[in-house]
């Protein structure tokens, strides 16, 4: 393990802070002590060895409000796969076709068109009796 983290201030460098690591998933409080910051912790060097995940509280000799800082363990963002969604894809189908061939031994056979005959009635003259009016002496 040669990990290693640097803490340091813009406002604070230069200056006395107390340092106290509670490493990340345990409830140990290891105080580190009175260091002039920046400082370079190697918590491989502990017994028993550490990460660098963790809290850290660092406290400013000349201060009165302590400073947090949280270095969480990485964890792996699952890269997402991409699945192919099936899409239908039309498929040709295929239709039954006849397909004439030719056949020397038939006749051709054409349609002939024959006549119809429609009866149409004609009207006919009927005699008509007109009575006659006969003188008899």
């Amino acid at each position: 393990m040669s990990q290693s983290i640097v803490i340091s201030s813009i406002n604070y460098d230069g200056e006395l802070a107390s340092v106290v690591f509670t490493p990340q998933g345990t409830e140990n409080v290891i105080n580190l002590g009175t260091v002039t910051l920046p400082f370079t912790f190697q918590p491989g060097l502990l017994t028993p060895p550490q990460e660098v995940y963790g809290t850290y509280t660092i406290l400013v000799v000349s201060g009165d409000c302590p400073s947090i800082l949280t270095v969480p363990r990485l964890t792996p963002t699952p890269t997402p796969t991409m699945t192919p969604t099936r899409t239908v894809t039309p498929t040709p189908t295929r239709t039954q076709t006849p397909t004439p061939s030719y056949d020397p031994c038939k006749v051709s056979q054409t349609p002939t068109q024959t006549p119809t005959n429609t009866p149409t009635t004609t009207p006919t003259l009927s005699p008509t009796l007109t009575p006659s009016l006969s003188c008899q002496p």
